[in-house]
């Protein structure tokens, strides 16, 4: 099957002619009157026309010049007058135009000018006497005669126009005019320059549209704000448009808001009925007659920016009513709105390669397909801040165009400080549709989780009471985040983390800069430097939500006791550093109160022996405190209803782990490289808790342990309950386990049935 669109290039779309137009008529009967008139219009209408103006024929052969005019026109109109039959020279050149119709798809539109059609189509009147006296000619035998009959004939049963439906000729001449210009749009290619990469998806939606197909189909097109949607939309329409019987393009959401829906929806019945205002209060008026009239066109509709199902509810209730062969594409940010439709296929659009991305920028900022000399590399800094979007290609290549290279470098550390507002505002709009909830996801995973475990993020948003799993859905629906896989190296798997594109990060991270201009004022805090002046000037306020940061950008903090005591809503932190690198939070007078709303606490190399006195910890979802100096965590024993993940892996320090008989939905616990932790003991009973309830509906526990000498595992396995419950324990971690270990278990091995991995480390 070959490609529709490749096909398109070898018919409907002509190649370049001289002429749009060439005019067939009979000298004697129209050239002073109606033939000069329609001439003249199509002139001012900018329509290049042949028309011949040797008043005297000569001969009864059409002359070589003629011919090639006929071939160098797309369309030919064919005026029949009362004595069009009579001239041997127009009924030749009648039928090298139906030849150029025939093998090289001209348009051919026939016109009745005071004479009736059905003389024309069977050479009666007029044209019976003409050919009476055709036929007296010794010089033309009776081949040549039918062959002019049958030329007639297929003329006059063309659509055409005839002046007998008309009162004025001005009138006349109008439609024809009117006719001539469409038709001559769908002929000439419908081109969008600056166009780069699009060229790549045409054989994947080719598959998709099956242009070929008598089924009626729908395809979605989706993505991101900005990343070429109705771009490409607009490319499809330009090259499949011709091939449709009825066609009609519409921006929904621009559209909607500048008229209403009712003129919406009247202007695509008007567009495929090729029609004026046929249902001025459409939405509210049943318009069966012309539901019907559409259902047998072959009709291509484009649904550009639908931003709610409702705007289009309308406009394509009876989609499966359409005439055969009949296609639809919708452009939206919204997967969820395509999945209204069965049937719908749905094309992805994707960020453009560097290459591509270089391309299309240096168009636009240089007029050229590569970089000026002397700016490849700022170039390159610019492709890598868009990140393959081409809107901000194109808006950043624009703004930079004809300035100087310390303007270019400048801009780009203003990027740093604040996104542009062009591709900002375009980002936002889907934003500002979204939910509280959804748009606290949303800012969330922009300014403390991009990239972390999807299982996690899930967990710690539901503790916060977001209803996660429908946020996060409907996040990824509008392509605001997407499922990026990752390999876990601890846990040997690949686990869906949660990403977004760099804009849209940055689009959310300006969103909470504008809460205030002071830091401590909004609600979530991740650039170093402000987050290490508000700890250590005590700025911080109970609008501050979640605190991540990097130790290493600021090096060694030393920080008062109250330095988080008016953080009273603070529900993350993380504390970290970067590979390879050093810096530290420390407390010389100690830390005497931190946020008992904190879902998630992660701070590496905590220097304190155990969190504040104060500290409760029933709200947490995951503790995560490696490599500290703890001892212990706290005194007593606290609700950990809500804890999931208890991670302490080499504190070296750490003698006791907390009572973890409350912890009934823990589910991951890592102990490894915990020197001084001399037994289990009466803490083991959560885990054998964990088993029997968390572990049904989770695919695995990960339980690390691993001690100075070959004893200590043993005495810890032995002495404990880990394994009371172990027909549910799935994957069992262990660094150099004694040979004797399995015999100690204090379960027998047989009943460790879910096991599908041990693994030992050295």
């Amino acid at each position: 099957m070959s490609s529709a669109f490749s096909s398109v290039s070898s018919s409907s779309v002509a190649p370049q002619k001289k002429y749009d137009v060439f005019l067939s008529f009979r000298g004697d009967d129209t050239r002073r009157n109606f033939t000069s008139h329609l001439y003249d219009t199509l002139s001012r209408k900018k329509v290049e026309t042949f028309i011949d103006n040797n008043e005297l024929e000569k001969g009864d052969e059409i002359s070589p010049a003629l011919i090639k005019a006929i071939e160098e026109s797309h369309v030919s109109i064919i005026i029949f007058s009362e004595n069009y039959a009579s001239s041997k020279w127009c009924l030749n050149e009648l039928k090298k135009i139906l030849q150029c119709k025939k093998y090289m798809q001209q348009i051919v539109i026939p016109v009745f000018y005071n004479i009736d059609p059905s003389h024309v189509r069977k050479q009666t009147g007029s044209y019976e006497q003409a050919f009476t006296k055709h036929m007296r000619d010794l010089k033309l035998n009776n081949d040549k005669l039918q062959e002019w009959k049958a030329a007639l004939a297929e003329a006059a049963s063309l659509v055409g126009w005839d002046f007998q439906n008309y009162s004025t000729e001005s009138d006349f001449i109008k439609d024809i005019v009117k006719d001539v210009l469409q038709k001559l749009n769908l002929r000439y290619p419908y081109e969008i320059k600056g166009i780069v990469g699009i060229e790549k998806t045409y054989e994947q939606i080719d598959s998709m549209l099956k242009i070929w197909s008598n089924d009626v189909r729908v395809l979605g097109i989706w993505g991101m704000g900005g990343i070429g949607k109705t771009t490409l939309a607009k490319t499809l329409y330009g090259k499949l448009y011709s091939q449709f019987e009825g066609r009609c393009f519409l921006n929904v959401m621009d559209e909607s808001k500048k008229h209403g829906l009712d003129v919406l929806y009247n202007k695509l019945l008007s567009s495929l009925l090729e029609e004026e205002n046929l249902h001025p209060y459409a939405s509210y008026i049943e318009s069966p007659f012309s539901v019907r009239r559409i259902a047998r066109k072959k009709v291509f509709i484009v649904l550009d920016s639908v931003d709610t199902l409702e705007k289009i509810e309308d406009l394509i209730l009876n989609i499966d009513g359409l005439g055969a062969g009949s296609r639809v594409i919708i452009t939206t940010r919204d997967k969820h709105i395509l999945s209204q439709f069965s049937n719908c296929e749905i094309y992805e659009v994707k960020e453009l390669n560097n290459h591509d991305s270089l391309q299309l920028f240096s168009l636009n900022a240089f007029g050229e397909k590569q970089p000026k000399i002397g700016y490849e590399d700022i170039s390159e800094s610019v492709i890598a801040y868009c990140r393959g979007n081409p809107l901000a290609l194109k808006v950043l290549g624009k703004n930079l165009r004809s300035r100087g290279k310390k303007v270019w470098e400048d801009e780009l550390k203003k990027l740093e400080m604040i996104p542009n507002g062009e591709i900002n505002n375009m980002l936002k709009l889907s934003y500002d549709n979204l939910d509280i909830f959804q748009k606290d996801i949303f800012l969330d995973i922009a300014c403390l989780l991009r990239g972390d475990n999807k299982i996690f993020v899930i967990h710690f948003l539901e503790a916060c009471e977001f209803f996660a799993e429908s946020g996060i859905e409907v996040l990824l629906d509008k392509a605001f985040i997407q499922i990026k896989p990752y390999w876990h190296s601890f846990a040997k798997l690949e686990i869906d983390g949660l990403d977004m594109h760099d804009l849209l990060q940055e689009m959310g991270r300006e969103i909470v800069n504008q809460e205030s201009k002071e830091p401590g004022k909004r609600s979530r805090l991740w650039r170093a430097e402000e987050i290490s002046d508000i700890l250590k000037e005590n700025k911080g306020t109970e609008v501050v939500e979640g605190i991540i940061l990097d130790s290493t950008e600021v090096g060694d903090l030393y920080l008062k006791s109250d330095s988080f005591r008016r953080m009273t809503n603070l529900r993350y932190l993380n504390i970290y550093e970067s590979d390879g690198s050093t810096g530290n939070v420390y407390f010389p007078d100690g830390l005497e109160w931190i946020s008992d709303k904190l879902r998630y606490l992660r701070w590496k190399r905590y220097c304190l022996e155990s969190l504040p006195s104060t500290f409760c910890a029933e709200m947490l979802v995951e503790l995560c405190m490696n490599q500290s100096k703890l001892k212990k965590l706290w005194d007593g024993v606290q609700n950990l209803v809500n804890l999931r993940v208890l991670w302490l892996e080499s504190s070296k320090d750490l003698i006791e782990i907390p009572d973890l008989s409350r912890a009934i939905n823990l589910d991951r616990i890592h102990l490894s490289e915990c020197e001084s932790l001399p037994k289990c003991g009466k803490y083991a009973s959560a885990p054998m808790a964990l088993l029997h309830v968390s572990l049904i509906h989770l695919t695995f526990l990960k339980f690390a342990t691993s001690f100075a000498n070959s004893e200590t595992p043993c005495e810890f396995f032995a002495n404990s309950d880990f394994f009371a419950n172990g027909e549910f324990l799935e994957v069992l971690l262990m660094t150099s386990p004694p040979a004797s270990l399995m015999a100690k278990l204090p379960v027998p091995f047989s009943l460790l049935a879910r096991i599908s991995r041990i693994a030992t480390f050295l």
